[in-house]
């Protein structure tokens, strides 16, 4: 006898617990991802000038915009603001660890 609300709970409950445990942005790893993408060009630490004068280093990123909305808006992309920028989209686990390590730049 087959009990199709018992199949049911079983094929959801992977979903639940996967959110249960949703990854949360990492400081470290955003650090590393700026360091390894942007870092050619903004100044990505906590002291420091960028290497080209026109980007502006990530800590006057962090004090310039609402930290809580960029990850929105670096999932959606972000068009050139200069010849050098690229047109650039990130994958929104990129996008929270970036944020989360902008937050600390902000202290």
């Amino acid at each position: 006898m087959r009990r199709p609300h018992i199949i049911a709970a079983l094929a959801v409950f992977p979903l639940l617990v996967s959110a249960a445990f949703a990854r949360e942005g990492s400081a470290s790893r955003g650090e590393a991802f700026a360091r390894t993408t942007c870092a050619r060009c903004h100044g990505v630490g906590s002291r420091g000038a960028s290497p080209m004068p026109e980007a502006p280093t990530f800590r006057t990123l962090a004090g310039r915009f609402p930290i809580d909305d960029l990850a929105d808006i670096l999932v959606e992309g972000v068009e050139r603001r200069h010849p050098a920028m690229p047109d650039f989209r990130l994958n929104p686990l990129d996008a929270d660890d970036l944020t989360t390590y902008l937050r600390t730049l902000r202290r």
